[in-house]
């Protein structure tokens, strides 16, 4: 698709999840750079380490689960928004979810640090979508 090297960040507790969407983006991108954790508090902690000093090259794309035992998304998306606005801005975040309620789509639509809402798993005609 691309020759830009793209950054991707995928926070969901299921691994076969992680490991499907990461062979997609794979696919779908010549240079790319993934980080996926299975326990949303290691994303976190990871995000705010890592992102703490501005990249020069670009978002990174945040593909977050809503349903998750330890914490959910939208407890992830609390925590996120505490963050300084210099790592926040670093962010672009989609929920990348297989839920199909109503109330979940709607509140991710009405959430402003969220981009869209995509259901599992994801399609290389998403990532077309997402970034041309």
């Amino acid at each position: 698709m691309t020759e830009i090297k793209k950054r991707f960040l995928l926070v969901d507790d299921d691994p076969i999840s992680n490991s499907l969407t990461k062979m997609i983006l794979k696919k779908s991108f010549d240079e790319l750079h993934i980080n996926d954790f299975t326990m949303p508090e290691n994303g976190l902690e990871f995000m705010k380490s890592e992102h703490s000093h501005n990249l020069p090259d670009g978002k990174t794309t945040l593909f977050l689960d809503i349903n998750m035992p330890t914490m959910s998304g939208w407890e992830y998306l609390e925590e996120f928004e505490l963050f300084d606005a210099s790592i926040k801005k670093q962010f672009d975040i989609y929920i990348l979810s297989s839920s199909v309620d109503p109330k979940d789509i709607n509140r991710a639509k009405e959430n402003p640090l969220i981009i869209d809402f995509i259901e599992k798993p994801l399609k290389k005609e998403t990532l077309l979508k997402m970034f041309g």
